[in-house]
């Protein structure tokens, strides 16, 4: 429950003119991993504008059945789900999170929904202060 209410707060508009702004990512689908000792806490965000192209909770589900995990409550902008530890199946949430990440992406990947890494990157330069002298 704390994980989703963290990743709502992420998702409330945000003030702008406020000295420390609080969320403001709204518009960006998202999946939140928080690894406990005795689970792994996910929570998958998708928003309304494309919420057509990716159902949030078969991105949910897809994330959870590799290693068969439980989904704990669905709906059409938010998904929560559960991987229990399980050391007879070596399943440990600090091990298998970087795996369920990688699903997420892949699966958004494939509707094309994460942009791809062509290695071309245009901010392979950064500059600060010093380097604009006034």
């Amino acid at each position: 429950e704390l994980l989703l209410e963290s990743v709502k707060a992420m998702n409330e508009k945000s003030d702008p003119t406020e000295e420390e702004r609080k969320g403001g990512s709204g518009n960006i689908g998202k999946m939140v991993f928080s690894a406990g000792v005795d689970q792994l806490a996910i929570v998958a965000y998708v928003a309304e504008d494309k919420q057509a192209e990716c159902s949030c909770q078969e991105w949910m589900e897809k994330v959870l059945s590799l290693f068969g995990g439980k989904l704990i409550s669905s709906a059409k902008d938010y998904s929560a789900g559960v991987i229990l530890t399980d050391s007879n199946k070596n399943i440990f949430p600090l091990k298998i999170r970087e795996s369920l990440i990688l699903e997420a992406n892949n699966f958004l990947r494939k509707r094309g929904l994460f942009p791809e890494d062509n290695g071309d990157d245009d901010d392979d330069m950064v500059f600060g202060d010093d380097d604009f002298p006034s």
